[in-house]
């Protein structure tokens, strides 16, 4: 993993001077290949710039240059260094691996794989893999992986690949690859990592947090795994551990995105409202709308009183993340307190009707019937009843565990029933996906395009239905427009994106 660069905003020159400026450039140079090979890129770039003052047109020390501004994740600093490298007359033919990697990082997995041609360096097959990961090409991916892993790949390559089984869930094959990275470098900041995340991955809390303190101490610079710490803590309901982490973190380390958004979550975990409202004050304009920190910062403003503010705040999320359930749940309630019960009833009643509604969907749903005199508060009453409660979300948690260990018959038994009381978006999207994957192609498309004739708009219906499609292989032009449209209305979700992608990469 690469630490943040955020922080080297100085010139070289400036840089350089903090740097043994008393010490030659033979000297820098061979502190810097030590701070490279410690993994202190950081340091590493400062001594091999200073180095660079004394001997600009020093081809080794510009091509260490490149390959650490690489490892900072910084690829218009490699590819400057490369520039300078090649007017200094030096051959950066060695270098293919790191310019198909300046490709890779800029979105252009495609220029990446023609950049490497038929390169067969362990890195070549680590970059290669990569660049098939994303065009979701996954047995190519493999393949490379493999074939890196022969030619005797190092830690960069087997975490790549380790990851990539982590993120499939194929836990197995992830222990294999990490017990190889073991071998290789046991005190590698990505072998103790990826240790760690593999704990995780099982559920093992105390081992997570076991190893996630082990990396605290060796490199106590990076701030990564003081947030999966955190996260650890705040899994096993610790949030008070969980916040001195975070605290000292952003004391230590400094504060980073990750860190400030966990500090949020924790103390909404917390109901510390007023605190939120403190850290984010003034901060309004520069929140995205929809983002975890805007929405929380919403809910504080709710909690505290200040309704209307909430009420804005939920709304623009609501048209950032169409989709998103808390957001819609947070607008009914801060339009019920700002007295407009019709335009709550209308945000609420989806949620609320769906046999999958959470119980507080359900309550504020309720709220704004009752005050206009709706019949439905009646029957959302009853559905609050003890007995009836704990059977519907008893059912939920059956279905969302059957969906997550992807056992499809079992979610599809369990989702089918529900469609007795009415056709729902919720549970229709979820019996599309869950046929798809047992190859019901009529079936998944059927329950697809109901979802979609239901709420046309909507993102994750218009994803449902395009990969459902493209899960089965049928009808790849109309996948690739529906999953475009998806992406349209939902620019920022991950997922949408890989899915078209691979239809693309699918239509040829």
């Amino acid at each position: 993993m690469n630490r943040s660069i955020a922080r080297f905003a100085l010139p070289l020159l400036a840089l350089a001077l903090t740097a043994g400026c008393g010490d030659n450039s033979h000297t820098l140079l061979t502190k810097a290949r030590e701070s490279y090979a410690h993994e202190d890129y950081d340091k590493a770039r400062i001594e091999v710039a200073s180095a660079l003052q004394k001997e600009p047109g020093n081809t080794e020390m510009l091509t260490l240059l490149a390959r650490t501004y690489m490892r900072l994740g910084d690829p218009d600093g490699a590819e400057g260094a490369i520039r300078r490298l090649e007017e200094a007359g030096g051959s950066s033919e060695g270098l293919v691996a790191l310019k198909a990697e300046i490709a890779l990082l800029r979105g252009h997995p495609e220029d990446a794989l023609v950049k490497l041609g038929d390169a067969t360096s362990a890195d070549a097959w680590r970059i290669r893999a990569e660049a098939n990961l994303a065009l979701d090409r996954r047995n190519a991916a493999i393949t490379a992986f493999e074939k890196g892993l022969a030619a005797g790949g190092g830690i960069r390559l087997a975490e790549a690949y380790a990851r990539f089984r982590l993120e499939g869930n194929e836990l197995s094959e992830a222990e294999s690859i990490y017990r190889r990275m073991v071998a290789m470098d046991a005190k590698a900041y990505e072998t103790m990592v990826l240790g760690g995340d593999l704990a995780a991955a099982k559920g093992r809390v105390d081992e997570a947090i076991a190893a996630y303190s082990k990396v605290i101490e060796t490199y106590p610079d990076y701030p990564a795994p003081r947030v999966a710490l955190a996260n650890q803590y705040d899994i096993k309901g610790n949030v008070d551990k969980a916040m001195a982490v975070v605290d000292a973190a952003r004391k230590e380390a400094g504060d980073t995105p990750d860190l400030q958004a966990l500090k949020i979550q924790l103390l909404s975990e917390k109901g510390d409202w007023k605190a939120i409202r403190d850290e984010l004050q003034g901060r309004e304009s520069q929140l995205d709308p929809g983002s975890a920190l805007s929405m929380s910062y919403g809910e504080a403003l709710l909690h505290l009183g200040h309704a209307e503010q909430a009420r804005l705040i939920f709304k623009r999320a609501t048209l950032a993340l169409p989709a998103n359930p808390y957001a819609r749940l947070m607008l009914g309630i801060a339009q019920i307190e700002t007295g407009d019960n019709a335009g709550a009833w209308a945000t609420l009643k989806p949620l609320a009707m769906s046999p999958l509604a959470r119980p507080e969907a359900i309550d504020a749903a309720r709220q704004a019937a009752e005050a206009l005199g709706r019949p439905d508060a009646a029957e959302l009453a009853a559905r609050l009843k003890p007995e009836r409660l704990k059977a519907a979300q008893a059912r939920i948690a059956a279905g969302q565990a059957a969906m997550a260990q992807q056992d499809w018959g079992k979610a599809i038994a369990i989702y089918q029933p529900l469609l007795a009381q009415g056709e729902d978006v919720e549970v229709l999207k979820r019996l599309a996906v869950a046929s798809a994957h047992l190859g019901d192609t009529t079936q998944a498309q059927a329950y697809a395009d109901k979802a979609l004739a239901l709420d046309p708009h909507n993102p994750d219906c218009l994803y449902v239905a395009g990969f459902v499609r493209l899960q089965v292989g049928a009808d790849l032009g109309k996948a690739r427009r529906l999953l475009e449209a998806a992406a349209a209305a939902d620019p920022r979700n991950a997922v949408i994106a890989r899915a078209l992608v691979k239809v693309k990469a699918a239509e040829g």
